[in-house]
């Protein structure tokens, strides 16, 4: 048995392979024989693209475009409901966004898709899918975390990460 390949054979048949009428030659399970197959694999990986945590847009970042942006698509979107951040809700049952209401307790990325599709078991919250555009949501939710205590956003924030290295393995990236 092979000492770098256990259960495999130390030799294997060349048969057809070969020109020596199906005798066995020896074959030996050398570091070209791992590195080989591994070197291929890392290439198309790598060529492939696939995920990794900077191409993904979460945690959402908090800069003063999106902040100033986002409060406008608020204004015009969220606040019917919501109210202004941090004033209470104006509908009853829509939870306020403000450091007192539950928004921070929720990773960005379903923060986003509930923004997009309707929260799950939402009765009332229609979805902006094709109203908004993704920059216009991720505006919307930088304005709002803008306007949580430090602490909170950093809370968020790691939560946010957290979910998104777990997505990320969870696709195989």
């Amino acid at each position: 048995m092979s000492p770098i390949m256990p259960g495999m054979p130390d030799r294997l048949p060349l048969g057809i392979l070969g020109r020596d009428g199906g005798r066995q030659a020896p074959f030996r399970w050398t570091s070209k024989a791992i590195w080989i197959p591994g070197l291929l694999l890392a290439v198309m990986l790598v060529a492939c693209g696939g995920n990794s945590a900077d191409d993904s847009p979460f945690p959402i970042k908090v800069t003063s475009e999106r902040v100033a942006v986002g409060e406008q698509v608020y204004a015009r979107n969220c606040t019917m409901c919501h109210g202004e951040v941090g004033a209470g809700a104006t509908l009853p049952g829509s939870p306020s966004h403000a450091e007192d209401g539950h928004t921070w307790h929720h990773a960005d990325r379903h923060l986003f898709e509930w923004v997009m599709d309707g929260p799950p078991l939402a009765q009332v919250m229609q979805g902006f899918r094709g109203t908004l555009s993704d920059d216009e949501v991720y505006a919307v939710l930088a304005y709002i975390k803008s306007t949580w205590p430090d602490d909170i956003q950093t809370r968020q924030n790691q939560m946010s990460a957290q979910v998104e290295k777990q997505v990320i393995e969870d696709a195989g990236g």
